[in-house]
């Protein structure tokens, strides 16, 4: 007898029960065989979310079970004696209704294994109640069919699926952006209104940077084109301990530079990358904990915003975030040089932290070059340290310290790396702007802008940032962060002066205010701006930035589902590149729609 239990026994009781009460569609022993593999993925994710189960010793404490028929008090008297049923923590196999034949076939093949175990272990079993599970069996052998077909086709399921895994330690996640851009702005390049090529001067006695004649504006209009473009980013997260990640990201994209079109860094768009749609690594790095406390991080392709806070919760996403790359977070300290190095942070307790790190490598990639200038040591880095501050859950606050070296763009430097004091989001001259500004004062050197304001000469920056958020209403947060750069030469610039010694100092601010789940949840309704990175004051020079540029936009991301983003938006840059016209302005619109899987 005990063999055509063995037969019904083919799966662990809890195992049973969950796949035949999770399933509600089960009517009849055919429909039992047709399954539906979208209801039998729903059923496995239901049985993940589903609290641990405990033991129940009486069939009355499953209060949706009928004690209406014969087969109630012999199963109730074998559960009672046994305890072979598993319930849930609420004494209920969940919903409202009557326990099902299917339900109750699972609850008798749960005692029929564990009848069968105590046999095995020849321990006493009643003759009366090896009486009772047979009539039971022969009375729900459809059912328990039924249940034995089903659980094949799991466990064919479940042997796929371990088959043809990516990876038991491996998460894949993917990412893309589909954009549609339209911009307008002045009626001329930047790049050429910023040259000296021509004698109908640009660089007046003063320094002062000026326009063309009419006569050559309408040659050079600017880029007005609208484009589509894309970027996919297919990210692998690998753990081995459960606590650990390393990362690896794989990028494709060929997202415009509208810093091109217009001739400044300020047009640019957050979320810009362009690798003509060839594959890259941009990510690459390791994290792990040390303790309870603290965190530690090394790798190759290794950001400063991966390891820092940077204080703006809904601007700082380069896909969810903000438009501009201006208004992302605080250029000073986020967008410093370097992604080839460690980081460390330590967590005093739910107040303080303080965070650091040591990143070498240019936009050159000088970090993997071992010719004089490049390498860990000897070419450009950042390093930093930045102290956060909560006291409250609503309120977050960061002070930040970051030192940065440009090794520059120097005959004679191995591995040439130019200053981009910026992150490239502030004032960007050319170099013949430089060498018409250095011929106004024999002893002067060049200006290429708050970007470069020693005009290709090595730079060292003092970089101090405080940064801020602040949720004052419950769907309202408020962000924003002060920049302070002061810059110092120390080699001899493009043109051949000495600018070793010479500072400059610079300055930005940014503010935004997001209001949340505003026609959806979900949603967020964004605006901010400030002032761009100017360089206001610049030793060894006439040039200096002579104007201030302006930053505003406004956007609504909106959830078209949990995987679904679209973003209208717009901003617009006015007097771009610390201009002083007040005539000039860069308006950029756009479409963001963003795929996650």
């Amino acid at each position: 007898m005990f063999k055509l239990v063995k037969n019904y026994a083919i799966a662990t009781p809890a195992i049973l029960a969950l796949s035949v009460v999770s399933n509600g569609i089960i009517t009849n022993s055919a429909s039992a065989n047709e399954v539906n593999p979208d209801t039998t993925l729903q059923q496995i994710t239901e049985y993940n979310d589903t609290q641990p189960m405990s033991q129940v010793t009486s069939v009355s404490q499953l209060r949706d079970v009928s004690p209406t028929d014969w087969a109630f008090e012999a199963l109730r008297s074998l559960v009672e004696r046994y305890g072979c049923i598993v319930g849930y923590p609420d004494r209920t196999f969940r919903g409202n209704r009557a326990l099902s034949r299917y339900e109750f076939a699972a609850g008798l093949n749960a005692c029929m294994q564990q009848m069968e175990r105590l046999i095995a272990a020849s321990e006493a079993v009643l003759k009366e109640d090896i009486e009772k599970l047979k009539r039971l069996m022969a009375e729900f052998e459809t059912e328990l069919a039924a249940l034995g077909a089903r659980v094949d086709n799991l466990e064919g399921r479940v042997a796929f699926l371990e088959d043809h895994q990516f990876s038991t330690t491996t998460k894949l996640k993917g990412e893309v952006i589909m954009d549609f851009v339209a911009q307008t702005g002045p009626d001329f390049k930047l790049t050429d209104v910023y040259s000296t090529r021509n004698s109908a001067v640009t660089v007046n006695s003063s320094g002062r940077i000026t326009n063309r004649g009419d006569a050559e504006r309408s040659a050079r209009d600017s880029d007005e084109q609208a484009t589509v473009s894309n970027r996919v980013r297919l990210t692998l997260d690998t753990s081995f301990t459960g606590k650990d990640l390393l990362r690896t990201r794989l990028a494709a994209a060929n997202i415009p530079n509208l810093g091109a079109a217009y001739g400044t860094d300020m047009a640019r768009l957050n979320f810009e990358q362009n690798t003509e749609n060839d594959v890259i690594i941009d990510r690459a790095y390791y994290r792990t904990p040390l303790g309870k406390n603290a965190t530690f991080w090394v790798g190759t392709a290794l950001p400063p915003q991966d390891i820092y806070d940077t204080v703006s919760p809904y601007t700082s996403s380069d896909a969810t975030g903000a438009l501009a790359r201006v208004n992302r977070y605080n250029p000073f300290i986020y967008r410093q040089p370097g992604d080839t190095g460690i980081g460390f942070k330590y967590k005093f307790n739910n107040q303080f932290d303080i965070t650091a790190s040591y990143l070498a490598g240019g936009s050159s990639g000088d970090a993997a070059n071992p010719a004089s200038g490049g390498g860990l040591f000897d070419g450009t880095y950042s390093t930093g340290v930045q102290l956060g501050f909560r006291p409250t859950k609503n309120l977050n606050i960061a002070a930040a310290y970051m030192h940065s070296y440009f090794n520059g763009d120097r005959a004679g430097v191995g591995v040439p790396s130019r200053a981009n004091l910026t992150g490239s989001t502030g004032s960007d001259y050319t170099s013949a702007v430089s060498r018409g500004i250095s011929s106004l004062d024999p002893n002067g050197g060049g200006f290429r802008g708050s970007r470069d304001p020693f005009s290709g000469a090595a730079t060292t920056s003092d970089n101090v940032g405080l940064q801020a958020s602040w949720k004052v209403a419950e769907k309202v947060n408020l962000a924003g962060w002060v920049g302070w750069a002061f810059a110092q030469g120390q080699s001899h610039d493009s043109t051949g002066a000495n600018r070793k010694g010479d500072g400059a100092d610079l300055f930005t601010w940014n503010a935004n205010v997001s209001f949340l789940d505003l026609g959806k949840e979900g949603s967020v309704l964004t605006v901010a701006g400030g002032q761009v990175p100017r360089a206001g004051s610049v030793d060894g020079t006439v040039g200096r930035d002579r104007g201030q540029s302006w930053i505003v936009e406004g956007q609504y991301l909106y959830p078209v589902t949990d995987n679904i983003s679209i973003t209208p938006g717009v901003y617009a840059v006015f007097d771009p590149n610390n201009t002083d016209s007040g005539q000039n302005t860069i308006v950029v619109g756009l479409l963001r729609t963003v795929f996650k899987f």
